[in-house]
C-alpha cells in the first residue's frame, strides 16, 4: 500500500512537472519569418503624381514573450508570441528594442521632413527622442500635412469613358472627372483631428483610414530620434533636412524609372531577387546609411513562426487575460474538464484541487 501512495504521489510530480500553467513566459528562443524591403503602397498627390513609399515588414515593438496557452479548437497546449508596448500615456519611456522603425541622427541642427504612409491613421505615431525615451508632443513639437484615405476632389480633367472615348458620366447624366486626392495643411490636420474631442493625441488623424504625407520636427544636433508606430506599419518615402541656415538635401527611398519603380541602393543592397532581407540581426534587416548632414538607421522586422517558451524562467503576470470564474478548466494532461472533475485543475493559469 505505501509502495503504490509513492508511486501515485511521484506520479502528480511528474504531471505537475511536465504541464505547464497557461499564460506568459520569457522567450527561450525564436524562429524569425521573413523580413521583406518592397515599393508598396503607392498613392496619389493633389496633382495625382505618384507618391512612392519604401515598406518593410514588421513593428517596432518593446519586446516579444511567450503565450503558452490551450487551443480548445485543436484540443492542444501551444505557444505563439506576445508582444508588449511602451506604454507612454501611463509614463513608460523607451524606444522600439527591434521591429519595424526609423532613426534619424543629425549632425547638425535643422528641420526634417520625414515622407511617410501610415497605415491606419488611428493608430498612434511617435517621435521619440532617444536621450529620454519620451515622444515628443504632437503639434507642438512636430506636425503633419498631407492626405486621408477617401478625402478626394474631382481635377481639371475628364474622366473618359474606354467604349465611348468621350467624357464619362454618372446615373444622372453629370460628366465625371478624374479625382485626386485633398491635400490638408497641418492646421487642418489638426482641426480634423480635434472634432471629435475623443481622438487619441498621438493619432495622426480620426477614422481608420490611411494617411500620407509628411512628418516635420525640428531636430537638435547630437540627438537621435525614432518615428514609429507600436502596432501598424510605417511606410517609408524619403526625407528633406534642412540645416539651420543652410540649404536642404533631399533622400528618396523609392525612385520612379519609366514604368518600374525601384529601391534606393541602400536597400537593394541588403535584399535578394524576391525582396527578402540577406542581412539579419537580432534587431531585424538595419540599413544605415548617411547624407551630408544626417545619419540614418532604418530597420524592418518580421514575425516569429516559431517561439519557444522559457518555462524556467517566471511567469509574466501583467500579460495575463483577465481572470474569470467562468474561464474554461483542464485537467494536468490538458483536457478541458467541467466543474464536477476531482482533483488537481488549472484555471485561469493557476492550479487548484477541487475536491
Amino acid at each position: 500500500m505505501k509502495k503504490f501512495f509513492t508511486l501515485v504521489c511521484m506520479a502528480f510530480v511528474a504531471m505537475s512537472v511536465n504541464a505547464q500553467e497557461p499564460g506568459i513566459y520569457p522567450v527561450k528562443s525564436i524562429t524569425w519569418g521573413d523580413i521583406i524591403w518592397k515599393n508598396g503602397n503607392n498613392k496619389k498627390d493633389k496633382d495625382n503624381k505618384d507618391m512612392l513609399f519604401l515598406m518593410g515588414t514588421g513593428n517596432g515593438y518593446k519586446e516579444i514573450l511567450a503565450e503558452y496557452f490551450y487551443s480548445e479548437s485543436q484540443g492542444a497546449y501551444f505557444t505563439r508570441a506576445a508582444y508588449t508596448y511602451i506604454d507612454y500615456e501611463n509614463g513608460e519611456t523607451g524606444v522600439p528594442g527591434y521591429g519595424l522603425y526609423y532613426k534619424f541622427t543629425p549632425k547638425v541642427a535643422g528641420k526634417l521632413r520625414f515622407m511617410t504612409w501610415v497605415n491606419k491613421g488611428n493608430r498612434k505615431t511617435f517621435v521619440v527622442k532617444a536621450s529620454t525615451g519620451t515622444p515628443l508632443e504632437p503639434y507642438v513639437d512636430y506636425t503633419f500635412d498631407g492626405y486621408v484615405n477617401g478625402q478626394n476632389a474631382n481635377t481639371d480633367q475628364p474622366k473618359i469613358d474606354s467604349e465611348t472615348g468621350e467624357q464619362a458620366k454618372d446615373n444622372e447624366g453629370n460628366p465625371v472627372w478624374i479625382q485626386a486626392p485633398i491635400y490638408f495643411t497641418a492646421e487642418e490636420i489638426k482641426a480634423r483631428h480635434d472634432e471629435s474631442g475623443t481622438v487619441n493625441k498621438y493619432v495622426i488623424d480620426q477614422g481608420n483610414q490611411a494617411v500620407w504625407g509628411w512628418i516635420t520636427v525640428d531636430l537638435q544636433v547630437g540627438e537621435s530620434y525614432y518615428i514609429y508606430q507600436q502596432s501598424s506599419q510605417l511606410g517609408f518615402g524619403g526625407y528633406e533636412f534642412t540645416p539651420t541656415g543652410g540649404a536642404a538635401e533631399t533622400y528618396v527611398a523609392v525612385i520612379a524609372n519609366g514604368d518600374t519603380n525601384v529601391l534606393a541602393s541602400e536597400f537593394t543592397a541588403v535584399i535578394d531577387a524576391d525582396g527578402k532581407a540577406t542581412n539579419l540581426t537580432d534587431e531585424g534587416s538595419v540599413v544605415n546609411f548617411s547624407t551630408a548632414n544626417m545619419d540614418v538607421k532604418a530597420c524592418g522586422g518580421a514575425v516569429p513562426t516559431e517561439v519557444e517558451a522559457d518555462f524556467g524562467g517566471a511567469g509574466i503576470e501583467t500579460l495575463n487575460v483577465a481572470k474569470s470564474n467562468n474561464a474554461p478548466m483542464y485537467n494536468l494532461a490538458g483536457q478541458k474538464v467541467n466543474s464536477y472533475f476531482k482533483g488537481i485543475l488549472i484555471q485561469n493559469g493557476q492550479k487548484f484541487v477541487n475536491k
